[in-house]
C-alpha cells in the first residue's frame, strides 16, 4: 500500500474546516516528500493550464505522485451538482468533470465523486433527485471509460449528504452503473458513522472499492483517537488491496504536525 495526503490547490479557499493542506505548494510538496508520502491527494477547481504546469513540475522536483482529484468544491464553492434539477447547472458539472478527467488522464490518478452528488431538494422527490445523479454519473462514466480513468464514489454520511450514504449504498449504485471504470472510494471516517462495523464492510467491498480515505473519528490524524489503524490495515490486506491510503483530515493542531503524526502513525502498518 502507498500513502497519500490531501493538498489544497491555491484556488480552494481556506477555512478551519478544510481537511487538505493549504500553502505553499512547494512547501507542502516538500513535506510530503520528507515525511515518506508517496502521492498527493489534489484538492482542485481550476483545469486551466497554469494549474496542470504547476503540478507537472512538482511531480518532477519531489518524485511524489497524483493519486486522486477531489472534486468537492464544485458544489460547495461553485454549486454545482450532478443531481441539480436545473439542466443547465448538472450540465456544466458533467462538463467541468471531463476537465477533471482530462487531467487525470496525465498524472495517472482517479477522480473522486462525493458531495458533488448533491442533496434532496424540498421540492423535487428523492427518486427523481436520485435518477437525475444517476444519469448525470452514466454520462460522466462514459467519458471516463474512453480516457481510461476511473472514478470512484465516496459513501458520505447521514450529517453532510443525504443519499448514497452507506458502503452498501454505494456497492449498489456501482453494480447499477456497471462499469470497470466505476468504483468506490472506502472512508473510515464516514464508515464509522454509517455502518455497523468498519472491518466487515472492507470484507464485503472486495473488488469495489479502489482508493481508501484515513483519518481518526476526531477528523484529526490517525492515531489520535479512537479507530484501530492496525485492524483496518489488516483488513485491507486480506482483501489483496495494494493502492493509496490518502489522509483527508483537518489540520489541527497545525498542518506541520498533522502531515508528521499521520506518517509517523500509519507508514510502519503499511511498509
Amino acid at each position: 500500500m502507498k500513502l497519500s495526503y490531501q493538498v489544497a490547490m491555491p484556488e480552494v479557499a481556506a477555512s478551519h474546516l478544510l481537511t487538505a493542506y493549504k500553502g505553499s505548494l512547494t512547501e507542502g510538496f516538500r513535506l510530503l516528500k520528507d515525511h515518506g508520502y508517496d502521492a498527493a491527494e489534489l484538492m482542485i477547481c481550476e483545469t486551466n493550464q497554469d494549474s496542470v504546469s504547476s503540478i507537472r513540475h512538482l511531480i518532477r522536483e519531489y518524485n511524489i505522485g497524483i493519486s486522486m482529484l477531489v472534486t468537492g468544491e464544485l458544489y460547495s464553492h461553485e454549486g454545482l451538482s450532478l443531481s441539480c434539477h436545473d439542466p443547465h447547472v448538472r450540465e456544466k458539472c458533467i462538463h467541468r468533470f471531463y476537465d477533471f478527467i482530462d487531467i487525470a488522464t496525465e498524472f495517472d490518478a482517479q477522480v473522486n465523486i462525493g458531495r458533488v452528488r448533491g442533496l434532496y431538494e424540498p421540492s423535487v422527490p428523492h427518486e427523481q433527485t436520485y435518477k437525475l445523479a444517476v444519469d448525470s454519473l452514466q454520462n460522466v462514466v462514459r467519458y471516463a471509460e474512453q480516457k481510461k480513468v476511473t472514478l470512484i464514489l465516496e459513501p458520505v454520511n447521514f450529517l453532510q449528504c443525504d443519499f448514497i450514504l452507506s458502503t452498501q449504498d454505494s456497492r449498489n449504485l456501482v453494480d447499477e452503473i456497471g462499469s470497470p471504470y466505476f468504483k468506490i472510494m472506502l472512508d473510515v471516517f464516514h464508515m464509522n458513522i454509517q455502518d455497523r462495523n468498519i472491518c466487515e464492510e472492507i470484507h464485503r467491498s472486495k473488488g469495489y472499492f479502489t482508493y481508501v480515505h484515513l483519518s481518526d473519528n476526531n477528523r484529526l490524524y490517525p492515531g489520535n483517537c479512537g479507530l484501530n489503524f492496525a485492524e483496518i490495515i489488516t483488513a485491507l490486506r486480506k482483501t489483496a488491496y495494494d493502492g493509496y491510503l490518502a489522509v483527508e483530515i483537518l489540520q489541527q493542531p497545525d498542518a506541520v504536525t498533522a502531515i508528521r503524526e499521520s506518517a509517523r502513525h500509519i507508514l510502519p502498518l503499511i511498509k
